[in-house]
């Protein structure tokens, strides 16, 4: 498979991955902590940090954050501009992807660069962000259903699943410690609201409360283990971790008797990582500290991953030999391609 094919199909998968997470803890903040007294620098800074955005300049104020975040074409986290990326990267590799999947992507890039989407935004912004949210959902399951599972099928669950780890480990370290950081607020209504926050957040509400625990745990540790261990939720890190072992094992092949390729190892040792202890040694050690280094493990992941499948191969030039008798110009041959020597 062509490297900037694969390129492409990393890239949408992880641009699409990356508006609807955007999309949904927007949604989440304007419909569950506007029921709460917490201070604006806690409620919106936040999902600017999440994004990995430390420099906003205006007041993080409701209406400022949302619009930045939806519609600032300008920065590269936006809804609009993900949404923009995603359907750029899809049309180069058009002859890849189903006819249904590429008129539900140009759809919602017309629906969103024009006044359609504006004017939903403006009379109805819950309605707007499960608008937005659904695009990757249902983009997901067109490609599912309509796309072969090869290579290319590959590079796509490898962009989306480490998009997701990077997205649920930011959410879960910033939110925790802003929005939670006060002891007085441990045990009242605004604390259980922001544990539920954090789970609608990563779509995790619905599946924490079905899942069974033997022992009842506080709310915070019971939450963080979820997003982190759980072995069945699609979006906790584990298991986000897995689809990405998997995926990476298929676009590198199943040779007999060859080494893991360094995004393999990569992958293979952050989760070996989380193998190594439970929730209570999490906490006991830092759980800050172990979702930078799950932040930080997938942003070494990606660059790998460029590296070993993406970045052109750099050759060294070859050394120029003495010109030949009468200075005439010589050709050599280099595997099939023609390199003219002076």
């Amino acid at each position: 498979m062509i490297s900037r094919v694969a390129e492409h199909c990393f890239w949408m998968a992880r641009y699409l991955e990356r508006a609807e997470n955007t999309a949904r803890v927007l949604e989440v903040n304007h419909t569950l902590l506007l029921d709460f007294q917490v201070p604006v620098d806690r409620q919106w800074r936040p999902l600017l940090i999440i994004s990995g955005i430390h420099d906003y300049e205006p007041e993080p104020t409701a209406e400022n954050v949302q619009e930045f975040m939806t519609w600032d074409r300008d920065n590269p986290f936006s809804i609009i501009s993900s949404l923009s990326w995603a359907r750029e990267n899809a049309r180069i590799i058009r002859e890849l992807i189903s006819a249904e999947m590429w008129e539900r992507m140009n759809f919602y890039h017309l629906w969103m660069q024009g006044p359609d989407g504006r004017e939903v935004y403006d009379g109805n912004r819950i309605e707007f962000y499960a608008q937005a949210r659904r695009i990757n959902q249902l983009l997901h399951g067109i490609c599912d259903a309509t796309m072969s599972h090869g290579e290319a099928w590959a590079f796509y669950q490898l962009g989306s699943h480490l998009e997701r780890a990077s997205q649920v480990a930011r959410i879960l370290d910033v939110k925790y410690h802003m929005l939670l950081s006060r002891v007085e607020d441990v045990g009242t209504p605004a604390d259980n609201a922001h544990w539920i926050a954090i789970l609608m957040s990563c779509s995790g509400y619905e599946p924490y409360h079905k899942t069974a625990r033997l022992v009842p745990v506080d709310p915070g540790t019971a939450v963080a283990e979820f997003l982190i261990f759980d072995r069945l939720f699609p979006r906790s890190i584990r298991r986000c971790l897995w689809e990405c072992e998997s995926a990476a094992a298929a676009v590198a092949g199943n040779e007999v008797g060859r080494g893991p390729t360094e995004p393999e190892q990569k992958i293979a040792d952050l989760i070996e990582a989380l193998d190594r202890g439970t929730i209570q040694d999490v906490i006991r050690d830092g759980l800050h500290e172990m979702l930078t280094h799950i932040v930080e493990s997938v942003h070494e992941i990606g660059e790998a991953i460029q590296r070993t499948f993406f970045a052109a191969e750099v050759r060294p030039p070859a050394p120029k030999p003495a010109p030949p008798p009468g200075g005439q110009t010589q050709t050599q041959t280099l595997g099939g391609m023609t390199q003219s020597q002076a």
